[in-house]
């Protein structure tokens, strides 16, 4: 469903949250490191999410690496797809089942695009409303199971 450099900036984002709490900037090498992937697969998610302003970064110097640009729990899920991916939508239900026969012409009327249509709104409405600290904490406490 997502780019894999969205799953890889989703991913970094939770190593993250632990580095703005701590106060530090965590390099690009050690968050691949931490989640066995590869930096350079990496980098193009991070390069985008500092270019938008959800990351800050430092190259070179005594600390270099990246941080959030503001509290993680200022940050919604929503924020980091969109920024990574773009608006999620659909304009036809063939865009989600490729083979089904559809009259593009009457997707307002067509119940297939309505449900899809409303099932993306309560999608993005939960990314909307689920911080990246709320997501951080719901993944740590999984692991303390």
């Amino acid at each position: 469903m997502f780019l894999s450099s969205t799953h890889f900036g989703l991913i970094a984002c939770r190593y993250l949250v632990i580095g703005y709490k701590a106060g530090i900037r965590i390099s690009a090498p050690d968050l691949a490191a931490r989640y066995n992937m590869n930096t350079r697969a990496l980098m193009p998610a991070l390069r985008r999410l500092t270019q938008v302003g959800i990351l800050r970064s430092q190259v070179g110097g005594r600390d270099p690496g990246f941080i959030f640009s503001k509290d993680p729990k200022e940050i919604s899920l929503y924020d980091v797809i969109y920024a990574l991916e773009g608006e999620n939508e659909m304009n036809c239900c063939k865009e989600v089942i490729s083979d089904i026969s559809c009259d593009m012409n009457k997707c307002c009327n067509c119940i297939i695009y309505g449900t899809i249509k409303r099932g993306l709104s309560l999608i993005n409405n939960q990314l909307k409303d689920t911080s990246l600290y709320e997501h951080y904490l719901t993944i740590a406490n999984e692991k303390s199971d």
